[in-house]
């Protein structure tokens, strides 16, 4: 890992179809700047701007598709290295069987288009043998999948500083009004004690301090509520090792005014007060019945 304000960059290269492509999202999500298919004659001028000032970690992608790319990149690998050693190099690998499965699934054609697929593979990986050899990490993407991918090169280059943290959304509706169409969890509440049949009570939204209250006096609503809390606070952390960006906790009452709304309003506040980044959104709160 590199300290906390030392500049970074990574160049990206490697073998076609073995996920450059997958990698460089990652990356983005971790918070480094992208560039694809970059000259070779651009990077040096671009790490002169980019090492000269702080700022966002950068990844640069260069393979085949540059000419006489195999010739000149070890070559430039060290000229960028003795002048900014912050510069590393990833080669990204597969083996030729996934390569080829990949390419005859997308349906794209190879870079090198005058042999046939499988010699094509064969030949880039010898041509590229030299590039290979001054890599600072080789990532073979062979036996992952996009998910366990995502969280490999997380896991070599992530830090705590670039992550981009879970966003959980808190959201209450009303099944009468449909259900939320991007909701990671679903908790149907119409079976808890019911404000609206108290008439003081029903005008008023669940996150209102007397409608809080009395919710929070009735025993069932308490012991779900505490359930609930301890499912989705152990989930939490399972999604955030996925690397999922967003969880969706939706809880549904009849018409979305009360009972839902309590519960996501207090299930956010207290996951904020978690440490979670948390945003409570009331789908059907002030709808008109």
């Amino acid at each position: 890992m590199k300290e906390k304000n030392s500049q970074r960059a990574i160049i990206v290269t490697g073998l076609s179809g073995a996920g450059k492509s997958i990698v460089t999202r990652c990356f983005e999500d971790l918070g480094f700047t992208c560039v694809d298919n970059l000259p070779l004659d651009l990077i040096e001028p671009l790490f002169e701007r980019v090492f000269a000032q702080a700022g966002p970690p950068w990844v640069v992608v260069v393979d085949v598709r540059t000419p006489a790319f195999a010739g000149r990149f070890p070559a430039l690998v060290g000229q960028l290295q003795a002048r900014f050693p912050g510069v590393e190099v990833l080669f990204v690998e597969a083996s030729d069987d996934v390569i080829v499965r990949r390419f005859q699934e997308t349906r794209r054609p190879h870079p090198i288009r005058h042999l046939d697929l499988p010699e094509a593979v064969t030949y880039e990986r010898q041509l590229l043998q030299e590039v290979r050899a001054v890599a600072s990490d080789v990532l073979d993407t062979s036996n992952y999948t996009p998910h366990e991918l995502r969280a490999e090169v997380a896991r070599r280059f992530g830090t705590t500083e670039l992550a981009q943290p879970l966003v959980v959304r808190c959201e209450s509706f009303g099944f009468k009004f449909g259900l939320p169409s991007d909701a990671t969890l679903v908790f149907d509440v119409r079976f808890l004690p019911n404000p609206h049949f108290v008439p003081e009570l029903r005008p008023l939204p669940g996150d209102h301090p007397k409608v809080a209250e009395w919710l929070g006096q009735q025993q069932e609503v308490e012991e779900v509520y505490q359930k609930l809390r301890g499912l989705v606070s152990e989930l939490l952390p399972l999604y955030q090792r996925e690397q999922k960006s967003y969880v969706v906790v939706a809880f549904g009452c009849t018409g979305g005014k009360h009972r839902s709304v309590y519960l996501a309003s207090r299930l956010g506040d207290e996951l904020r007060q978690a440490g979670w980044l948390v945003r409570v959104h009331h789908r059907d709160r002030d709808r008109e019945p």
